[in-house]
């Protein structure tokens, strides 16, 4: 019982992060700080919304097909739904001739795990069988010049977030009684955390860019309950907690080269600061815990990581570009604290994408495979969780923009 809610806030993609949001930032996910220059500028880098010639407003979707399987002591499994839906919404433009505004509307951590243990034998007792983590982030920015050379973004971050899980238990186990039926736990829980970001974009020479962006860290206080069915002499139970995710830092750095009049390249690193993700704290009633046999607090120690890309784009006819990127993650969960609710690992990414403008209007498609390492748990270092993990990820984003 006491994995049930140390790993209820996976969301499948280094760590607990999204993938790239917007069609842009998908296309040139490598390369998308120094020269992002829509409004999806308003998450990736604002210093940039003083770019915009015009107002405009931009609706960029992600569509997510992500599954994974698991080879282990207990059987076999893989993962259901595989599918997942990430909206986006993005507004920027002028104020000035030296000031500029930005809104984007994002989910920054918003996947979810759905695993079919019936295959996997006493695994469901070990691990969620369904795990969702909601977000909505609300991101104001505004833009500044400064100077001919260099533009500042500052902004808001207010961020909404949801966590949810099912899980199997047996009261047999717990109560040494075979005659127990299993029951069902079931946890939920939402809360609002406050941050902020900025930027900075230089033109360092003629047709070159330096870019720096920062999201500072974010704590979310977590509000919910515990709902236990199947409970001895009671029937059902319910509990009451209170938790907080400490959500990373993450520092980007991005330097962009006009090679010619039409082609563009980029490379960017970004460090993510996953190691506040030290543990996951349960505020539950002890004499309640105990009887649900829920732990209080659990080890996640994740590691920071670095992510390295580079991206580009090509103005290849009247209204038209082409964008390609590589990016490689590394990914924060170590062997001794992974479990299969956050399937997660190293990956390679490569992308494509294709952009059309045509007077007022933006379309704009992006896709991306993601190709993970396979993950090999050892007995040794983590013995409920050993096994062999294959993990596979491919998306698709769509944007439209209209200026205004």
């Amino acid at each position: 019982m006491a994995s049930i809610l140390a790993l209820s806030v996976d969301v499948e993609a280094e760590g607990f992060r999204s993938p790239t949001t917007g069609a842009q930032g998908l296309g040139t996910s490598g390369g998308r700080f120094a020269f992002i220059d829509d409004a999806s500028a308003a998450w990736h880098n604002p210093a940039n919304l003083t770019l915009l010639p015009e107002w405009e407003v931009s609706f960029e979707p992600t569509l997510i097909h992500h599954e994974a399987r698991y080879t282990g002591p207990f059987g076999t499994a893989k993962t259901e739904n595989p599918w997942k839906f990430l909206p986006a919404l993005f507004v920027g433009g002028p104020l000035n001739d030296r000031v500029a505004a930005g809104l984007g509307v994002t989910v920054p951590y918003g996947l979810s795990v759905d695993w079919d243990w019936s295959q996997a034998g006493a695994m469901k007792y070990f691990a969620p069988h369904f795990v969702d983590l909601k977000t909505i982030n609300i991101n104001p920015n505004l833009a500044f010049k400064i100077g001919d050379r260099a533009s500042l973004g500052l902004g808001l971050d207010v961020m909404w977030s949801e966590l949810q899980l099912r899980q199997d238990y047996s009261w047999a186990n717990l109560f040494q009684n075979p005659f127990l039926p299993d029951g069902e736990l079931r946890a939920r829980g939402d809360g609002i955390g406050v941050s902020g970001n900025a930027a900075l974009s230089i033109d360092t020479w003629e047709g070159q860019r330096l870019a720096i962006t920062a999201r500072f860290p974010m704590s979310v206080s977590y509000e919910g309950h515990f709902d236990a069915s199947n409970v001895p002499l009671a029937g059902s139970s319910r509990t009451d907690f209170r938790s907080q995710i400490d959500f990373p830092t993450t520092v980007g750095v991005g330097y962009g080269v006009r090679v010619t009049d039409t082609v563009r390249v980029e490379a960017n690193v970004e460090f993510v600061q996953f190691s506040r993700f030290e543990s996951l704290r349960l505020g539950v009633d002890p004499v309640q815990a105990a009887t649900l046999g829920l732990p209080t607090s659990y080890a996640q120690q994740w590691r920071d990581t670095f992510t390295f890309g580079v991206g580009g784009d090509w103005a290849f006819a009247e209204g038209w570009k082409l964008r390609l990127s590589y990016q490689h993650y590394q990914t924060p969960v170590p062997d001794r604290t992974f479990s299969p609710t956050i399937p997660d690992a190293a990956q390679n990414v490569v992308t494509v994408g294709l952009g059309y403008r045509l007077g007022r209007h933006r379309f704009d498609l992006a896709y991306s495979r993601v190709f993970y390492d396979d993950r090999s748990i050892s007995a040794a270092e983590n013995e409920v969780f050993s096994g062999e993990y294959e993990i596979a990820a491919h998306l698709i984003s769509l944007g439209y923009g209209l200026q205004f």
